[in-house]
Order: C-alpha cells, then structure tokens, then sequence
C-alpha cells in the first residue's frame, strides 16, 4: 500500500485544489490513501472532514489550526473527538512562532499525546523552524511522532538526519527534499524513520515517488517508506 503523507486541498488566493483532482492523480500513480490537510491560508478542517466522510477509503484527515487562536485547543480536540482526524499539521513560519515555543505549542502536543495522535511539520532551514526546535518538542513528547517534511533543507538537511537517527519519534518526509539528502537520510536514520510525501498540488506525486525508488532498490525498504511506515505509525 503506497501512502502519501502530506497534500493540501482547498481554496486559498490563486488556488482552488478539490480532493477530487487529488483523487484523479493517485489513480494515475497507483497511490492508494493520501493524507489531506486545508490550506494553511484559509483553514477549513470542516471541508477536510467532508471529503473524509465522502472518501473514506482514500483519504486521511488532518487538522489545520493556527496555534495563536483563542479557541485553538478546543477546534484540535473537535478534530480529534468528531472528525477522527489522525493528526495535527503544523507550520511556525506561517502561523509565526518558534517551534519550540512550549508555552504556546505544549497544549496541542498534550492532546495529540491524549488522543494518540502525530504531529507533522514544516521544517527547512527557516529561523524559527529549524529542525532542532521541532527536535526539542519531539523529545518533550517522546509518545507523540513528529513527522519533519522537507527533512531541513537547504542549509540543515545533516542535522535533520542525525536528529531522526537518535530520536526515536522523530521521523522525516520526503516532499520537497534533494535525491542526495533523501538518500542521506536513508543511509543515517534509516528506512524506518522515513515517510513518503508529495506536498500535492505544490509537488509532483509521481515525481516524487520515483525520487524514493532512486535513492532505494531495496524491496523491502522501498515499501516500508512508500507506505508502511505510515501504515503503522497512523494505526491502518
């Protein structure tokens, strides 16, 4: 089962992505479930829920919220209790704050930790999202998977590495990431710490997939990045 691990769908300035041109695209590809998140920009975690009830079998929903929000605890636990969203997107440069601002992320990492969820995260090179400040929250939350996408490029993709090789739940995604550092990744952390993502409509899925059979000719490895990592990690 391939699993992609990150595409944004809804309306934002410019863009107007519905699940269902998702939906054509991995019938091309041969991707089977895909997780879906609302665009950071105009968040909609109800259009999110929609498209779950109306796919069930090909989409997994999860929730968008800026942290800042007076009622942002309340919209995650909705998330969580009435949607049955498998986890929590997150995005400091968008939203602005650091990513290891306890005083303001703490309360979503205690109900992704409550409800059993994971956390996926933007995370480059950007001051404020660096992947040592997603480290800390992940080491601050040793049962909570943080999913780090982009795996810290440009300029921090060895950290990012070697921060998945000695936490045991921090993982990276590949969206958005350099053949060279998905196979260094592949080569530090290791098969099992690595999430197969296309960061739909901005990536190309199918591109994206052959850059995980470039860097690996390994069967077994390949499925457990392509899917079954994902598989396990989000309980399927």
């Amino acid at each position: 089962m391939m699993i992609d691990m990150l595409a944004h769908i809804g309306v934002k300035k410019g863009e107007n992505y519905k699940v269902e041109s998702l939906l054509d695209i991995m019938n091309t590809t041969g991707v089977e479930r895909c997780m879906i998140c609302s665009q950071l920009e105009t968040i909609d975690n109800e259009y999110i829920h929609e498209c779950c009830k109306k796919y069930p079998d090909r989409t997994l929903g999860f929730a968008v919220i800026n942290p800042w929000d007076v009622d942002g605890e309340e919209q995650l636990e909705r998330c969580f209790k009435d949607y049955h969203f498998h986890g929590l997107k997150m995005n400091a440069i968008r939203f602005g704050y650091s990513a290891d601002r306890h005083s303001v992320l703490d309360p979503y990492f205690e109900l992704c930790r409550k409800y059993k969820k994971c956390v996926v995260v933007h995370g480059q090179s950007d001051m404020f999202s660096i992947p040592d400040k997603w480290a800390e929250m992940a080491k601050s939350f040793p049962d909570v998977p943080v999913i780090l996408y982009h795996m810290g490029v440009p300029l921090m993709y060895e950290r990012a590495c070697q921060l998945a090789k000695e936490i045991p739940n921090f993982y990276l995604s590949t969206c958005g990431s350099y053949v060279p550092v998905m196979r260094m990744a592949y080569e530090i952390a290791g098969p099992e710490k690595i999430l197969f993502s296309s960061d739909a409509p901005f990536g190309d899925q199918a591109q994206e997939i052959e850059k995980v059979r470039y860097i690996c000719d390994h069967t077994e490895h390949l499925e457990m990045m392509l899917g079954k990592n994902a598989k396990q990690m989000l309980g399927l």
